[in-house]
């Protein structure tokens, strides 16, 4: 290889390396030189002691390559200089600085906290029925909530559960619908958000009345032949209130129901009602969970 070659091999191997480079030297650039500590004062060995403001003291200490940190007391307008930091307590009247992360301490104030990351977080709910999505169309037979919601956990494809205590089912989901209240029914969900803004109120629409009847106020049976047609007939009926959905018989029938007075009535003979609300609805609790993509 000739020396004109090589000697353009390597200018160009040293623009690469330099340009590799440049995003690592732009983010440490990013950094302040000293990281800013109010009502702090340092450990570690302490190089100098000089009556000088706060600003002086700040700027010594960035211009001196061998200063590590600095704090600087209001009450004694005194600067120390450090050689090394080992570590800070809290204490009002002072104002530190270092040139690094101190451990095991507080953010510095003047870097910007980095930027916050969704993840996965589980909201447990009372008295919740969410309809739709049903991994197994008839549900699992258990007898605690508790049972449902640890079959969810370990199940990553499971996104929420509702566990009915009337039927003793519990219906994993991979999604779901709409939002019903229904006493005696508890209901989970997983969801992914920032640490910040893990927040998951429900909107309800529906109250569910498990077993239950509406009696009177009739506006009309229905022709639908499925509970989420039933919902839908009443739902775009403006004088519908609420529903009846009977499924004992050998056909299923849907009852329209009209007016405010409508209260449930005990039935056990395979009778399933709901009425018109509007309903917002908090979690019991939200945590943050493993990752469950």
């Amino acid at each position: 290889m000739s020396m004109k070659r090589r000697l353009v091999g390597l200018a160009g191997a040293f623009v690469w390396a330099a340009c590799a480079g440049a995003p690592w030297a732009m983010a440490q650039s990013a950094q302040p030189a000293i990281l800013e500590y109010p009502q702090t004062s340092l450990k570690g060995f302490v190089s100098a002691e000089i009556p000088k403001s706060q600003a002086d003291c700040h700027r010594i200490c960035e211009e001196r390559t061998g200063c590590a940190g600095f704090d600087y007391s209001s009450a004694r307008n005194m600067c120390r200089l450090y050689a090394a930091v080992q570590g800070a307590q809290p204490d009002p009247s002072f104002f530190a600085g270092s040139r690094n992360r101190i451990p095991n301490y507080g953010d510095p104030a003047n870097l910007a906290p980095p930027p916050e990351l969704e993840q996965w977080h589980y909201a447990r709910y009372s008295n919740v029925d969410l309809f739709g999505g049903d991994i197994v169309a008839k549900g699992i037979e258990m007898f605690d909530a508790g049972q449902c919601e640890s079959r969810c956990e370990q199940d990553r494809s499971c996104r929420a559960f509702t566990f009915n205590r009337e039927q003793n089912r519990c219906f994993l989901k991979s999604g779901y619908q709409f939002v019903q209240s229904a006493s005696g029914v508890e209901s989970g969900l997983y969801f992914r958000a920032k640490p910040s803004e893990a927040r998951m109120d429900l909107n309800a629409e529906w109250e569910l009345f498990l077993k239950s009847d509406l009696p009177g106020n009739d506006l009309g049976e229905s022709g639908a032949r499925t509970y989420p047609q039933c919902m839908q007939s009443c739902e775009v009926n403006g004088s519908c209130s609420g529903f009846t959905w009977v499924y004992f018989t050998r056909q299923d029938h849907c009852y329209l129901k009209m007016g405010q007075g409508l209260y449930p009535q005990r039935n056990d003979k395979g009778v399933v009602s709901a009425r018109k609300t509007t309903l917002s609805i908090t979690p019991d609790f939200i945590r943050p969970v493993v990752n469950r993509d």
